[in-house]
């Protein structure tokens, strides 16, 4: 086929193409307005070393696993929960809290996704608040040199929608529909071997057309003659 075949089906399929479109961003529609509402916040701690050596990056990427793991230890996280009365299992908190250790920035971030934005931002705060307050405590028993510290870099953000993103599932919806619907399309013109017009004729028969005949009745197609050698 040449590139004016393929526009050509385009042109005779194109409400295959829009329908198809129309029904994937609707379910991409439907889809979000079915998720749970999800509101993320963030909070940010620096870390403080009390010795710089050739080995910090080190000893910093090791240290802020560990604060990491102490953080969201499941004692821990049921302590927080009875602390704000979430009614939630450390299992489901595991699910929803994330503390991102960044060595070259020597920043620790807290991130929570929650349904209730209120409720995220507190969360938030709680954890990253008990983690400097266990990593203060861990000091107790180390020398001086050895210690690395916690501070509040910035208290947790204000939530934002995290999910669903209704505008990112409509626009990949729309992509997937429009591309299922040019493959539908080709699919149909390929199983479809009815003649139509002239041109079909002669792609079908390699012979010219030398007239047509109008058709009588309510068909107005006209049947397109072959010339014959």
């Amino acid at each position: 086929m040449q590139l004016s075949d393929y526009l050509a089906v385009l042109r005779r399929r194109w409400w295959i193409i829009l329908l198809t479109t129309v029904v994937a961003v609707a379910s991409a529609l439907i889809f979000s307005r079915l998720q749970e509402r999800v509101y993320r916040s963030e909070a940010s701690y620096l870390v403080v070393p009390n010795r710089i050596d050739n080995g910090l990056s080190i000893v910093l990427q090791n240290s802020m696993s560990s604060f990491r793991e102490m953080a969201l230890a499941r004692p821990q996280l049921q302590k927080i929960s009875d602390d704000l009365q979430l009614d939630r299992t450390p299992e489901w908190l595991l699910k929803r809290v994330a503390i991102q250790p960044r060595p070259d920035e020597r920043k620790m971030i807290v991130q929570v996704d929650y349904p209730d934005p209120a409720t995220a931002q507190r969360l938030a705060d709680a954890i990253g608040n008990n983690m400097v307050a266990l990593v203060s405590a861990r000091n107790n028993f180390l020398e001086g040199t050895d210690r690395i510290s916690m501070t509040v870099l910035e208290p947790a953000t204000p939530p934002v929608l995290h999910r669903p993103q209704t505008r990112v599932n409509m626009l990949a919806g729309a992509v997937l529909g429009l591309v299922l619907g040019i493959l539908l399309a080709f699919v149909l013109e390929a199983l479809d071997d009815t003649i139509k017009t002239p041109d079909d004729v002669e792609r079908h028969v390699q012979l010219a057309t030398l007239g047509a005949i109008p058709a009588t009745g309510s068909d107005t197609r006209s049947a397109a003659l072959p010339a014959r050698r």
